[in-house]
Formats: structure tokens, C-alpha cells, sequence
């Protein structure tokens, strides 16, 4: 009997060996699976209510410097205060949307959203070098007057989006409460004592050029000589303007006003320094009764905006904004200068936050290969 349950165990030993490798086997096929789910998560992807990608903290927290504020942007639960929109679109320079590689999406002002920080670098390397070596644009004040252009555009002769309101007064455009408001009060809140009909025409200065405009020019006397007899002295007529409800006699017509003033040097002077002053809308069309003569000074805090840009390019080569920056030879290779531009421009577009120098020498290197260059 002892024998027999000795023969019989024997030949189920190595079964179940058999069994527990399988088992085990088993075991390290499910382990890998989950490793490998793990290692390689979701494709990223641009979500436009959030104008962000998906991926952004974790590209945040590996690409952008300071170490310490790259971490807390990774793991705040919200989005904290110095990190730039551009973050959220891993686009450190804020380069618009052209089918990049890697483009994945774009917000409403046309910024791309990349799926990875190295492509955003990339894409910036790229367009770089095309400013550099296709637009002519080798100084530091060349690049950025394209790269980050002027945002103010009255008066650059924009096509007409629309009809413009003809109620203009003097402290607002449009027939818009705001307007109505300060056409009706003085400075402070308090009531004009001549407060203008609701929905009426708003008020004009009688020495501003728009009432001259308006109502034509002051009545000059006419001499007409006779054969004999005295010199007759007549006024040229001009339409009577119909006085609505509510309307002062300064509105109904504000050039008698002038034509009333104690002399009419006074009055053309008024008359000239309200012309000289910049126009409310100058440059806006379909406001034909503005006086455009007078350029008006235009964007003077973006063009200290974009000098200002192009010096720490140019400081972070040790440069001046209208010296050749180098950043590319003769045959497409990247310079040494390539680099810190690169750096410097993140950190302008980025604010507190920068790109790191690791993210940057990898797209310059990625763009010294023999492939990139030929596809140039």
C-alpha cells in the first residue's frame, strides 16, 4: 500500500510543477501589462474650454525653470497666478498655429497647443530660423517687431467691420449707457444744468472742429459793390437748423456760439487746439466729420513693449537690438547664439516661468540634423 501511494505521487509531481509555472508565468504577464499601461499614459489632447492640454503639468514640471515654481504649477489644484496661458498650451513662445508638428489645437487668438513641450520647441527652432534666413530678420528689434507685433490698430487702416454709430460724444463712442451716463453728468456724477434728451443727439463743445464740420463754417460778410450810393454789407444765409425738445441754443447750433465770442482770434484758437488734440476715433472708418490731418500718436506703449523685448534678446548675447544676432550660419547649421535667444524669448513670453536649458539644447540639436536642414 505504502508503495502504491508512493508510485502515485510520483507521477503527479511534475503535473503540478507544470501547474505553478504556469501559474507564475501568468503572474508576470499580468504584472508587465499593467507596467506598461502605467509607463505610457493617455494621449494628450487640447481642450478648448480650458484652453489648455491635457499634459501640461506634467510637461510643466520636466521642461520650465524655476524648479520650484514648475513643481507647485505640477501639483496646485489650481492654476496658479504666474503661469502664463502659453504654459497651459505647451507653446513657451506663444507661436501661432501653421500645422506644426505635434499641433494638436489652438485657442481662440490663434496660439497653438502642442502635445508635447519638445514639440512647441521645435517649432519654435524652426520659426526662428525662417525669420532669420527667409524674412530677412536678423536683428533682435527686426524679430520681434514680427514675432510679437504691435496689438494696437486704430487707425492702420483696418477693412470696415460694420456700420459706426453717428452718436459721438465727446467721452464715449456709440449710443451706449456709458455714454449716455457721462453726456449727462459732469465730473463727480453730478447733473449738466442742460442735460440732453433721452435718445437725443449727445453734446459737442461749440469750439470743437466737429461742430464747425457739423454745421459749416461761421457766416463771413459779403461786400457787394454798387455804381453809386452806399456800400451794402449782407451775411451769407445758411439753413435754419430745427431746434428738437430738450435741445439748448449752444446745440442748436454751436457755431453762433463762436461767431458771438468776445474776438474772433479767441475763437480761432479754440478751434485750433481742439484740432490739434488726438482724435477720439481717428482712423475709424465710416466717421467721415473727424479731422484726420493730425496724426495722433498710436500704440506708444507697445512700441516701449517690443524695444524692451528685443533688449533682453539681445543682452542675452551681448548684443544690441540692431546688431546681427547670429544665429544661423551660411548653410541653415544653428550658432552658439541660437540657444540663449531662445531661452531669453521664453522668458519674456512666459513671464516668471522659462523653458529649460535641457528642452532648448535638445531642439537645437534636433535642428542640426542633416534631415531638418535639408527640409528647410
Amino acid at each position: 500500500m505504502f508503495v502504491t501511494t508512493l508510485l502515485v505521487l510520483t507521477s503527479l509531481l511534475p503535473r503540478i510543477g507544470d501547474g505553478v509555472d504556469a501559474v507564475m508565468a501568468g503572474f508576470v504577464r499580468a504584472e508587465s501589462v499593467l507596467t506598461t499601461r502605467a509607463a505610457a499614459p493617455a494621449a494628450p489632447v487640447f481642450v478648448s474650454d480650458e484652453r489648455a492640454v491635457t499634459n501640461w503639468r506634467l510637461e510643466a514640471e520636466e521642461a520650465l525653470r524655476p524648479a520650484s515654481l514648475a513643481l507647485v504649477a505640477r501639483y496646485a489644484q489650481v492654476t496658479p497666478a504666474f503661469v502664463a496661458r502659453c504654459v497651459k498650451l505647451n507653446n513657451y513662445w506663444c507661436i501661432k498655429s501653421a500645422r506644426w508638428q505635434g499641433e494638436i489645437g489652438s485657442d481662440a487668438e490663434g496660439h497653438t497647443g502642442f502635445a508635447s513641450a519638445a514639440d512647441g520647441a521645435d517649432a519654435a527652432a524652426q520659426l526662428l530660423r525662417r525669420y532669420y534666413r527667409e524674412f530677412g530678420r536678423r536683428t533682435a528689434l527686426s524679430i520681434v517687431r514680427r514675432w510679437a507685433p504691435a496689438e494696437c490698430r486704430i487707425g492702420a487702416g483696418r477693412p470696415s467691420t460694420g456700420p459706426v454709430s453717428t452718436g459721438l460724444a465727446p467721452l464715449g463712442l456709440g449710443k451706449t449707457l456709458r455714454a449716455r451716463f457721462l453726456a449727462r453728468h459732469a465730473r463727480g456724477g453730478a447733473p449738466r444744468r442742460h442735460s440732453v434728451a433721452r435718445g437725443g443727439p449727445l453734446r459737442i463743445q461749440p469750439w470743437s472742429p466737429l461742430a464747425r464740420m457739423a454745421h459749416g463754417s461761421k457766416p463771413r460778410p459779403i461786400r457787394v459793390a454798387a455804381a453809386a450810393g452806399p456800400v451794402i454789407v449782407a451775411k451769407a444765409t445758411k439753413p435754419a437748423t430745427t431746434p428738437r425738445p430738450g435741445m439748448t441754443p449752444i446745440m442748436t447750433n454751436p457755431s453762433d456760439t463762436l461767431a458771438r465770442s468776445p474776438s474772433a482770434r479767441l475763437a480761432d484758437r479754440f478751434a485750433a487746439e481742439s484740432a490739434s488734440l488726438p482724435a477720439i476715433a481717428a482712423g475709424l472708418p465710416g466717421i467721415p466729420f473727424l479731422d484726420l490731418t493730425v496724426p495722433a500718436p498710436l500704440c506708444g506703449n507697445d512700441e516701449v513693449r517690443i524695444r524692451n523685448y528685443a533688449t533682453r534678446i539681445a543682452a542675452s548675447v551681448g548684443l544690441k537690438i540692431e546688431d546681427d544676432l547670429a544665429l544661423f550660419g551660411t548653410d541653415g547649421r544653428p550658432l552658439p547664439n541660437l540657444a540663449p535667444v531662445l531661452l531669453a524669448m521664453s522668458g519674456v513670453e512666459l513671464g516668471t516661468l522659462r523653458a529649460g536649458p535641457a528642452l532648448v539644447e535638445a531642439a537645437v540639436a534636433r535642428l542640426s540634423l542633416p534631415a531638418t536642414l535639408s527640409a528647410r
